[in-house]
């Protein structure tokens, strides 16, 4: 019998050949780093006003803003959450409850400020009245009129007369005697000839006291937060920008100056942004005895605050 002997071919004994692993991971990088530079080259897609999706925080924030029983502090808050969520879908609850707000506040300061240049009333109603609008509405919370209140106490303060000197007689001895009548001098003759009285002086004329008028200056009804421009977000650049508005009677910004852009770099598109975000305000306007009337160079602030 004849015993059969596979013998294996050279390519059977030899070792599996293996995947090249080097050019794939080498590939994976670039991939990699292809990505990251278009990112980081894209301007990005800024997101429409009124599609933002509420988050846990924003709803948080609205539900404690709603929570605040004072209504200084609850309009605080609201424009805190305004500013810090600018396109949430609660734009236009969030500008009903703030007209709320304000108009009760007006009426409060209208009413201030009569009192406070009332001629006819004492100081004391005055400052009583200073008192409990700044109890109701604190000038230093956001929103509030700190530096109206401020004129209108250094006002109050001018206007308040100032203490009259002592005039009381200091105790002592009288030198003249108690034993002369009341109606002969001391010092003068047993005998005197009684002059007649003079004639009263004339009445004093009638002072006219000059009525000044009521100016209340335009106060914010609608704020408007800028948007950061993409690029100094990215590269963590901050800026300072001052502009000055113009508001007509209606209360809406009828021009848009920058006074003062302060940026290392991308001043343009901070002014850009700011001078957009200051034409979407609204005002209550300017009034000059109860009537509307345009204000000229009211100056805002943005700060841009980098990451």
């Amino acid at each position: 019998m004849y015993q059969v002997i596979d013998e294996r071919d050279d390519e059977e004994l030899a070792p599996p050949p293996r995947f090249p692993v080097l050019p794939f991971l080498i590939g994976a990088i670039l991939a990699g780093f292809v990505f990251f530079v278009v990112w980081l080259l894209s301007p990005g897609e800024k997101i429409s006003t009124g599609y933002a999706e509420e988050t846990p925080a924003s709803r948080s924030a609205y539900l404690a803003a709603l929570a605040e029983p004072e209504p200084a502090l609850r309009r605080a808050r609201l424009l805190d959450y305004e500013r810090t969520y600018p396109d949430t879908d609660r734009a236009k609850a969030l500008e009903a409850q703030l007209d709320i707000i304000n108009t009760a506040e007006l009426l409060d300061w209208e009413s201030l400020v009569q009192t406070i240049y009332d001629n006819r009333l004492p100081g004391e109603d005055k400052n009583s009245a200073l008192k409990a609008y700044q109890a109701q509405w604190d000038g230093s919370l956001l929103g509030g009129r700190g530096e109206e209140l401020t004129e209108l106490q250094a006002r109050l303060e001018q206007t308040e007369p100032a203490d009259s000197p002592d005039r009381s007689l200091k105790p002592g001895e009288s030198p003249i005697s108690e034993k002369i009548p009341a109606d002969i001098l001391a010092g003068a003759p047993p005998v005197m000839v009684t002059a007649p009285p003079p004639p009263p002086p004339p009445p004093p004329a009638p002072v006219k006291v000059e009525q000044k008028d009521v100016i209340v200056q335009p106060r914010v009804r609608r704020n408007s937060s800028p948007n950061y421009p993409r690029t100094a977000q990215r590269k963590n650049i901050g800026a300072i920008v001052v502009v000055s508005m113009d508001i007509d009677e209606k209360g809406k910004v009828d021009a848009v100056e920058t006074v003062e852009v302060k940026a290392e770099r991308y001043q343009k598109e901070f002014r850009r942004a700011a001078e957009r975000a200051a034409k979407r305000m609204r005002f209550h306007p300017k009034t000059i005895n109860g009537k509307a009337v345009p204000a000229k160079s009211v100056r805002k602030r943005y700060i841009f605050r980098a990451n």
